[in-house]
Parts: C-alpha cells; sequence; structure tokens
C-alpha cells in the first residue's frame, strides 16, 4: 500500500531531481508541469493527513489507488526521461569555458589550449570590448624631452595618437552526435568535441593574423601578411620587408635573416620572436646553420623544444608557408604585442544539446566566439614597425 511515509519520500526524491532542472523546467514540456502541480497538491494533503494519521495508520494520500498509480506513472516517466548527470540535464544553457560540456576543472584547461595551439592568440594583445565596435588608442609618436635652462618656461609637448578599429564577427562551429555515441563513450565525447572545436577555432584565428589578406577565405580580415601588402603591390617600396637573395629558398641566405633582423627598431627588440612553419626552418634554416658551422650540439643531446635563431626564439606556425613561391613572405619577425590585436567580444562559449537533433537521436554540441583580428604594426613605405618580415624575390 503506498503510504503517506512513502510518498513523502518519492516526493523528497522528486523534489531533488527538479531542483538539479530548476534552470530547464520551461523546456521540459506540460508533463513536468503537471509534476509539479501533483508535488504541491498532495503535498498539502499528506500534510493535512499527518496531522491527524496514528502511527499504526495505513491511512493513504490519495483517494483511489488509480489515483495513486496514475501519478507513480507520470513521474517514472518524466524522471526517466531526464539525463542521469547532472551535468548532462544543464540542457541549453551557455557557460563560458565549456562547463556545459565538461566539468569546471578541465574547462579551465580547455581554454588554456588557446594559447597552447593559437599561436597568434599567445602573443598578441588581447583587448577585451563591450561592444560590436571599438576604436583603440596607439601611440604613434612619444613626448620631446626638453633641458630647459633656469627660469624658462618648459616647452609643451605633446604624444601622437592613432586609433585602430576592431569589429566583432562570430566564429563558430557545430556538430552532431549519435546518442548511441555519447552514451556509450569511455571518454567523455564532450571533451574530445571540445577539444577540437578549441584547436579549429584558434587554428582559423592563426591563419587570420598571420596570413589573412582580406578575402572570404578569412572571414574577410587581414592578418600581417595582407597588412604587409596593403602598403604597396611592390614590395620594393614596403620599408618593413627584407627581400631575400632569389625565389627559391635553395637561395635565401644567412645575410638575408640578418638583414631581417636589422629592420626590427631595437624598441621592439626585446620581445620579438619569429613566426615561421616547422618545415621552413628544418629545410631551409638548419642547412644554412649546418652549412656554417655552427649547428647546435645541445638541440640533438636535449628534449629542449624551444628553438632559437640569431638569439630570438621561433614559434612554429602551421599557416606559413613552407612551399617556395615568388615574393612570398616566408618568415615574420617581431613583437606582436605591440604590433597586432584581437578583439575579443565574446569569449569562447561551448554548449550542448539535446533537443535540437531530438528526432534523429542525436546530441548537438555548439562553440561560438566574436572577435576581430588587426594586424596593424607592419610600418609603411617609409619606416619599419615593429613587425617585420622575410619575403622571396619576385623572379
Amino acid at each position: 500500500m503506498l503510504t503517506d511515509e512513502k510518498v513523502k519520500a518519492g516526493f523528497e526524491a522528486a523534489g531533488d531531481r527538479m531542483d538539479d532542472i530548476e534552470g530547464d523546467v520551461d523546456g521540459l514540456g506540460a508533463a513536468v508541469k503537471e509534476i509539479g502541480e501533483m508535488v504541491r497538491r498532495y503535498s498539502k494533503m499528506m500534510t493535512e493527513t499527518r496531522a491527524y494519521a496514528r502511527p499504526d495508520d495505513p491511512r493513504t494520500v490519495f483517494a483511489t489507488k488509480e489515483e495513486a498509480k496514475e501519478f507513480g506513472e507520470i513521474v517514472v516517466s518524466v524522471l526517466r526521461s531526464m539525463p542521469l548527470d547532472k551535468e548532462k540535464s544543464q540542457d541549453s544553457q551557455t557557460i563560458a569555458a565549456g562547463s556545459v560540456l565538461v566539468g569546471e576543472e578541465l574547462s579551465s584547461r580547455l581554454i588554456e589550449l588557446m594559447g597552447v595551439y593559437g599561436k597568434f592568440r599567445k602573443n598578441c594583445q588581447i583587448v577585451q570590448m563591450n561592444s560590436q565596435r571599438l576604436d583603440v588608442p596607439k601611440i604613434s609618436g612619444d613626448v620631446t624631452i626638453y633641458v630647459p635652462g633656469q627660469k624658462v618656461s618648459i616647452t609643451e609637448s605633446g604624444m601622437t595618437f592613432g586609433s585602430v578599429r576592431l569589429d566583432v564577427r562570430a566564429f563558430a562551429a557545430y556538430v552532431g552526435v549519435s546518442r548511441e555515441l555519447d552514451d556509450d563513450a569511455v571518454i567523455s565525447i564532450g571533451e574530445i568535441i571540445a577539444r577540437s572545436m578549441i584547436r579549429s577555432l584558434v587554428k582559423k584565428e592563426d591563419e587570420i593574423g598571420f596570413v589573412g589578406d582580406g578575402t572570404e577565405t578569412y572571414n574577410g580580415m587581414s592578418g600581417i601578411v595582407g597588412a604587409f601588402w596593403s602598403i604597396d603591390d611592390d614590395q620594393a617600396n614596403i620599408a618593413g620587408l627584407k627581400t631575400g637573395s632569389g625565389n627559391a629558398y635553395s637561395e635565401l641566405a644567412l645575410v638575408d635573416f640578418e638583414g631581417t633582423i636589422a629592420l626590427l627598431p631595437p624598441e621592439f627588440d626585446e620581445f620579438a620572436k619569429w613566426y615561421m612553419h616547422k618545415r621552413f626552418y628544418y629545410n631551409v634554416i638548419m642547412p644554412l646553420v649546418r652549412a656554417a658551422g655552427v649547428g647546435n650540439f645541445i638541440d640533438l643531446i636535449t628534449d629542449r623544444k624551444a628553438r632559437y635563431f640569431m638569439g630570438y626564439e621561433i614559434e612554429f606556425v602551421h599557416c606559413m608557408p613552407y612551399a617556395e613561391a615568388d615574393s612570398q613572405i616566408c618568415a615574420v619577425l617581431g613583437d606582436l604585442r605591440d604590433g597586432a590585436y584581437l578583439g575579443e567580444r565574446k569569449q569562447l562559449e561551448l554548449e550542448r544539446s539535446d533537443h535540437v537533433l531530438f528526432q534523429n537521436y542525436m546530441t548537438a554540441f555548439r562553440g561560438v566566439e566574436r572577435i576581430d583580428i588587426n594586424a596593424f604594426g607592419v610600418g609603411d613605405g617609409t619606416n619599419p614597425g615593429p613587425i617585420v618580415g622575410l619575403i622571396t624575390a619576385a623572379s
């Protein structure tokens, strides 16, 4: 017999489950609302019954067995349809850093991967934006220092400012996964998809930041390469580019890299890095180093992965070129913090829904960020900026 004690225990269990899905009750349909009404109604009845029930009184809180059975069937049906773990019950919520897909501890590590995989994001200046568009000031001229004589007014000096326009766009990824795969995966499928989305998004950031030319391929954004070519169509008229000894990689010489370093203004020297493809390093630079008889023996006997060339650390960038071509910017040297902005209106959000593909018995995963990239520090036709580069000859 369904006694008031058993009903109370059932109410408490249902109440705990409903607390877990408090933010999503509206999305679970009329059945959950019906349970809520029944819980409130029968809780009141149970309280009134317990007010006069004796310890040995098996009185039920339902008028008939059919009513009790109907209530139980509804509760069981809805509870079975709910996810078994609290994390997965957070359907259609949006939490930055991916905590909908994975736990909080893992989500922080996933965001850290954006800096590991994304060489542009890792090294440029991140600008947090509170609106769709933002003009960020940049210093284009410092104050002038004077040495005034006694009782002589100090000559007024002013800084020269420019601005960098940031106009964010949405970057998104969407994946549908079989519920069987999601249910049976030994490793969380959410973690796997989150890692993949992060890799893909920051790789796209790298492609735009380093080689973007303003075309549709790069979401209409220009990166370092595009910024150089916006100065002039003739590479000889771009102050921040050093033209190599030939158009073939085999014609490049150490003196070409030395000339690239010489272009970099000294105030940007301390935090400057080389940015190039891994294959370019091993197929072009290492042969030059060996031919000069100064190969780094330490690299051969240690597990050190950091690479240096002529005193500057090297960052391997997957989208930089490794197959030779005419007028190709094959290596970049510079301080991206002073020469490139990544505007971030919305930090990467990873979301999950069990309803959007409900009919196909699939789970949907989505990753969205809203950013803009502006590589402005390439100088002009007269003066190099904080970012310089080596370019192969035109022919």
